[in-house]
Parts: structure tokens; sequence; C-alpha cells
């Protein structure tokens, strides 16, 4: 992973790891069995680096809890073991955000690649007042 993703992902950790669906505290709470290595982890995250392969990545399904993904100056987390519910979190030169959670799967190709687009472009004040 490249320096500038590497430093997004520790700021990213860190956002998800308070998060108590990303780190499976509230599924452990219900009295789930979840391994550390089954939840988020330093380990979680991959980086795609074309929209069309992250699209392909979300059309997958059955994501694992805390399975994270970076695409330039975005960062995914799913909060949902096997689901499809996605701690989206954006990185700014003086701090990276999370602003929202995202369901991708009813969404088809055109609808996936304006949302991203759109989340892209989006300013801090934006992404916080969800008005991307």
């Amino acid at each position: 992973m490249e320096i500038e993703k590497k430093e997004f992902w520790e700021r990213a950790y860190k956002i998800g790891i308070k998060n108590g669906w990303c780190s499976g505290r509230y599924a452990i709470a219900d009295g789930n069995f979840i391994m550390p290595e089954d939840r988020l982890n330093k380990n979680s995250c991959s980086t795609i680096a074309h929209l069309d392969d992250l699209y392909k990545f979300f059309k997958h399904g059955n994501w694992c809890l805390g399975s994270a993904i970076i695409y330039k100056n975005l960062c995914f987390i799913q909060q949902v073991n096997g689901g499809d519910e996605w701690l989206t979190i954006k990185n700014f030169p003086d701090e990276a955000i999370n602003f929202e959670s995202i369901s991708f799967e009813g969404m088809n190709c055109t609808e996936f690649k304006d949302l991203i687009n759109r989340l892209s472009r989006a300013n801090k004040e934006q992404c916080v007042h969800l008005k991307y």
C-alpha cells in the first residue's frame, strides 16, 4: 500500500475501531462469538484504483464484518457480517471524517458511479451535512 493510502488507512482504522458495528463490539454484546481477525483489524483493508473494479468489488457481496476498501479519497468499512452496510469515510488534508452509511447492492452501475463521483468531489461541509 502506498504511503498516502497507508496514512489514510491509519486515520480510517481509528474511526472504524470506535464504531461499535465495524469493531464487532455490538455483535459481541449480543452474544455472538467473533474473533479479532473476523472483524475490523489492521489487515482488513485493500485498495482499488479503478471505479469499474470498485463496482465489481461491491457487487461480489457477502462481506465480512470490518472488510475495508480504499478508493482514492474514500474508505468504506463493512458494518454488518455478511451484509452490505458500509461506513463511509472521506480523507481530507487535515483529517478523515465518517459521514454516511451506504448500501450498494441495489444500485446499478450508473447509479453507483454517479454516487462515488459525487462523494469524491464533495467538500467537508457537504459531507457533514449529507449534501453531496
